[in-house]
């Protein structure tokens, strides 16, 4: 399986990190729901007796407590009884916020604004109402012009992010990349920290190695990336990628390649990238990706032709190629509870596109359910149908891949994020291949630490005691160091 590059991730963040990162937007001072921050003289709140005071902690306590409908009931009556005091105000639009009464929160935060149309707080509670309606275009336009008075805020920036890339990319979905192909169907993803992406938009520079060792040869991959800063929803993106294949036995064999491209926000729900380049088999290859989510719903499909088949050191030693498109689709149906599927179809050339190697289908479905979040511990369940059609059994040969599997699978995933931007994935599957009739569990450790705001380190290793990938065991390990400036 193919698992996404965490160049991309990192810019795209999927959706997991932005799904789990704890919600402290109504929370900027420490035991206040209100920092009353602003750049000019704010109106003058009536004076409230103590009773009306300690409503007022009482909301900020439900709160906290995610007692939602009795913190509406209070705050209601507070903002009825005190119609200027910004405090209640920010405190009843942010629990319209929280429970999707996102026009009357609109509303109640524009109300705020009329009073004091400089105020940090309830301009940034007005930009995260829009984005959860998907204005983008609206919410990055306020976002950045409180950026630039305020550049080191961090509430600031981490929405900042969502304007550009509004859902990244779901933990523990297997989509391919261009780049850097991995082994396993559930990969610990390489998440970022909010204050890494602090810069954006910012130029990028990424490098990382990959290598995967199995039963019969071993793959090595590098790939350098520099990505511009997006401007008017444009971003250019150049790099190189070289493959080194081991068989044991037989020697080794390299390739590379060498590419640049455009990615465009199309509009606040979709965003489209095309890379070009040439690769060492002396054959133009091409990968787009579309993404789209206008909501609940997300559409992901990305194409190759004429790549580098990088997944084994066979293919890589005898020039491998491969065409093929990637069809991904998820489903919201409540806060904790997601579904997808995954629908793969490749075609794979040897020896610089002379010998026909046969195509790839495969099709996979699964249940996340979320259990707890924070640390966010996720269970996952699914299907996978996978089958390879070989030109000939003498070329189904040459490139150990499994030709045919058909299993069911269930995996614990544990995220969690400390307050130094240290990020750590641990995550252990179980397989039941009834085709093959083969059990099989893999584990995986991942690791990000934010040295500075400009540069962070990361790293990635996963274990199969049978591969669904490879016949017998594997092991990969992925390490990289990523910089902003």
């Amino acid at each position: 399986m193919r698992s996404k590059n965490p160049i991309q991730i990192l810019l795209l963040s999927g959706l997991s990190f932005l799904l789990f990162l704890p919600d402290f937007s109504w929370a900027q001072e420490k035991n206040t729901g209100f920092s009353g921050q602003a750049t000019n003289s704010p109106a003058v709140p009536a004076k409230k007796d103590d009773e009306d005071t300690i409503k007022q902690k009482e909301v900020e306590k439900l709160i906290r407590e995610k007692r939602y409908p009795e913190a509406y009931k209070i705050a209601r009556q507070l903002t009825k009884k005190h119609p200027t005091d910004l405090n209640d105000i920010y405190l009843l639009a942010y629990i319209e916020k929280k429970v999707h009464f996102l026009r009357k929160g609109l509303k109640t935060v524009r109300q705020g604004l009329k009073i004091d149309p400089q105020n940090i707080d309830l301009a940034i509670l007005e930009a995260e109402i829009l984005i959860k309606q998907g204005h983008m275009e609206k919410a990055r336009t306020i976002l950045s012009r409180i950026k630039h008075d305020h550049p080191n805020n961090k509430i600031v920036q981490q929405d900042l992010v969502k304007t550009y890339f509004p859902n990244g990319y779901q933990n523990n979905i297997p989509v391919m990349d261009q780049h850097l192909y991995s082994l396993g169907l559930i990969q610990t993803p390489f998440e970022s920290n909010a204050s890494l992406l602090s810069a954006l938009p910012s130029w990028s520079l990424n490098f990382s190695a990959l290598g995967i060792n199995y039963s019969g040869g071993a793959v090595f991959l590098g790939d350098a990336q520099v990505e511009s800063p997006m401007a008017n929803g444009l971003r250019f993106i150049a790099g190189r990628t070289e493959y080194l294949g081991f068989v044991s036995g037989q020697g080794n064999g390299s390739n590379s390649w060498t590419y640049a491209g455009l990615d465009d926000r199309i509009s606040d729900h979709a965003d489209v990238q095309v890379d070009a380049g040439d690769t060492s088999l002396a054959r133009a290859g091409l990968y787009g990706h579309l993404f789209y989510n206008p909501g609940l719903f997300t559409l992901d499909i990305q194409g190759v032709d004429n790549m580098i088949w990088g997944d084994f050191g066979q293919a890589v030693q005898m020039n491998g190629s491969e065409s093929g498109v990637t069809v991904y689709a998820s489903l919201q149906l409540t806060k904790r509870l997601s579904l997808g599927a995954n629908y793969w179809y490749y075609d794979y050339l040897l020896n610089n596109g002379t010998l026909p190697y046969g195509s790839l289908h495969n099709t996979f479905g699964y249940l996340d359910y979320q259990l707890t979040e924070d640390p966010a511990l996720d269970i996952l369940a699914g299907y996978d149908d996978w089958t390879v059609m070989a030109a000939s059994p003498a070329v189904a040969a040459l490139v150990p891949e499994i030709m045919r599997q058909q299993y069911v699978l269930v995996a614990l995933n544990l995220t969690k994020q400390y307050e130094n931007g240290l990020m750590l994935n641990g995550q252990l599957g179980g397989y039941d291949d009834f085709y093959n009739h083969i059990a099989s569990y893999e584990g995986s450790l991942g690791i990000r630490y934010p040295v500075s705001l400009h540069w962070s380190l990361y790293g990635n290793a996963v274990y199969f005691n049978e591969s669904t990938v490879y016949s017998g065991p594997s092991e990969e390990l992925m390490i990289g160091i990523n910089f902003l400036f």
